[in-house]
């Protein structure tokens, strides 16, 4: 596929058919998401992949799914709560591969002084935007869940994750069910979100 066409045809997939991966596509994901850059060029990244269907069950456990009181969606974003929100455990569920790719926290990202944490959680986004976009070049469907409140602490646990490590998101992927659920996109384009030499 195109470089450009996958960045046209990325998008948030979360109803995945019962189907595997196989893993040489796996691999292929895995080092498109190592070779993003990194801060200082350390890459101090571990990816945690589960492929095992007990263990991605297991996982989806600790994984609330928030509700959504929104019936008649007006805009874009209530459309994506609506379909969203109640998905993130099940997504979960339905995934034929989870990974967790955690980086080295070296600097706290709330730091005063300085800005220094959001060099290695930057790294581990462009990690993982290497990876959707690898995914979406394979065919396969994809999604971020991002980690809160007791989630991250408790999937630290259930995989024996050493401190120091931080999991910024999961990502989910799986082979896309026919017509699965889609939001409306916001249209950011270069007329509407650029500006050019000046705000």
């Amino acid at each position: 596929m195109e470089f450009y066409e996958v960045i046209n045809r990325r998008r948030s997939i979360r109803q995945f058919e019962n189907r595997e991966i196989p893993r040489e596509v796996l691999e292929r994901i895995l080092d498109a998401g190592l070779k993003a850059p990194s801060s200082n060029h350390q890459r101090r990244w571990k990816l945690v992949t589960l492929t095992d269907k007990n263990l991605i069950l297991d996982l989806a456990k600790f994984i609330r799914p928030y509700p959504c009181r929104v019936q008649e969606p007006k805009t874009p974003q209530q459309e994506m709560f609506q379909i969203a929100y109640p998905r993130q455990r099940t997504m979960i569920e339905e995934a034929a591969c989870v990974i967790l790719p955690y980086f080295k926290q070296k600097y706290p990202l709330s730091g005063e002084k300085n800005g220094y944490g959001l060099m290695d959680y930057g790294a581990a986004w462009a990690l993982i935007e290497n990876m959707l976009l690898a995914a979406t070049a394979e065919g396969l469907g994809s999604v971020v869940h991002i980690p809160v409140k007791k989630e991250p602490e408790q999937i630290k646990e259930f995989l024996n994750v050493p401190d120091g490590w931080a999991l910024p998101a999961l990502v989910v992927l799986g082979y896309a069910v026919k017509d699965p659920l889609l939001p409306a996109q916001v249209k950011a384009t270069v007329g509407n979100r650029v500006r050019w030499n000046k705000w």
